[in-house]
């Protein structure tokens, strides 16, 4: 019984604030570009490999987990990445998994400015488990697992320089109306970041990340990371929420008010550990949330280091 009611009140949150999590939410993106823009595939000229696990809402049964896998390089002397994006977003009752090929064109804009165009073909399956809500005589739930199967595709835009980055991208752009399912609204991602030296070795880096359906109110990420001796990221996030292109009333939920502690360690040339802790602000904030990421370079034979530092 008291897994059906905790089944049941997350079912009823999150049709509030369907909204914030039709996308799975990541903290670290910061350093997974790729994870919200495909024009950043290939960004980085190596082959990077990036995996992390998130626990959101610890202590809420059936609260939001999801794992990523991303994985892109480059081709064509360093001018076109191409990546795959695997997810998998567990909700109390509801799995979405996804699989997105990632194909980015970078174009030379100066000698030290690249602007590149993405596209991410893909498939996203959508499963929703009804024996776990422990409920057989409600013929609107279903006794065992539903799945539905359907193509989706993004697309995004990305300028950066060896300091300034600014980048936009959708997704959730292919709809089908006839689904039995809600359909997830399309979302617009807007990102831009700056880095500066503080120091020979600290350097600052500010940015803000807009999220945008344009039927719930605008999410905001207003961060700030420190760089030290270029290999520790030390920084935190900002999340709030704010009518833009609408005037909807905005609750504890819409608010969706935290704070996001976040590090990354570049253990060796290769090798990257990151770890971020999320506090809610708002009605929730007993609830935190962890979030755990590795990745690794690998390189050429022919090089030794990178051509410039990875700011972002």
């Amino acid at each position: 019984m008291k897994m059906r009611i905790c089944y049941l009140l997350l079912a009823l949150l999150l049709t509030t604030a369907a909204s914030a999590q039709q996308n799975p939410q990541y903290s670290q993106y910061i350093f997974n570009g790729m994870a919200i823009n495909p024009a950043y595939t290939g960004s980085k000229n190596v082959l990077n490999v990036n995996a992390f696990h998130r626990s959101q809402w610890t202590g809420v049964e059936g609260a939001p987990k999801t794992q990523s896998l991303a994985v892109d390089g480059v081709v064509a002397n360093d001018r076109l990445g191409l990546g795959v994006h695997l997810t998998r977003d567990e909700i109390g009752a509801h799995i979405t998994t996804s699989a997105y090929a990632n194909v980015a064109v970078k174009l030379q804009v100066s000698e030290k400015a690249i602007f590149s165009l993405g596209l991410a073909p893909g498939l996203v399956q959508h499963t929703v488990d009804g024996s776990k809500f422990g409920i057989i005589d409600d013929p609107t739930i279903p006794t065992g697992k539903e799945t539905t199967i359907k193509p989706d595709v993004k697309i995004g835009a990305y300028f950066h320089t060896d300091r300034f980055y600014a980048g936009f991208s959708g997704s959730d752009l292919l709809q089908f109306n006839d689904m039995d399912q809600v359909e997830p609204e399309r979302h617009y991602y807007f990102t831009a970041g700056y880095v500066m030296d503080l120091s020979p070795l600290v350097k600052l880096k500010p940015s803000l990340l807009v999220k945008e359906d344009f039927h719930a109110p605008t999410s905001m990420d207003l961060n700030a990371f420190i760089l030290l001796a270029d290999r520790l990221w030390l920084g935190s996030s900002y999340r709030t929420s704010m009518n833009v292109f609408n005037d909807a009333e905005m609750g504890d939920v819409e608010k969706r008010t935290a704070v996001a502690f976040i590090g990354e360690l570049q253990v060796l040339k290769q090798l990257r550990l990151g770890y971020s802790y999320d506090k809610m602000l708002n009605g929730y904030s007993n609830q935190s949330t962890h979030e755990v990421s590795v990745g690794y370079y690998f390189f050429r034979k022919k090089e030794t280091k990178m051509m410039t530092p990875q700011y972002f």
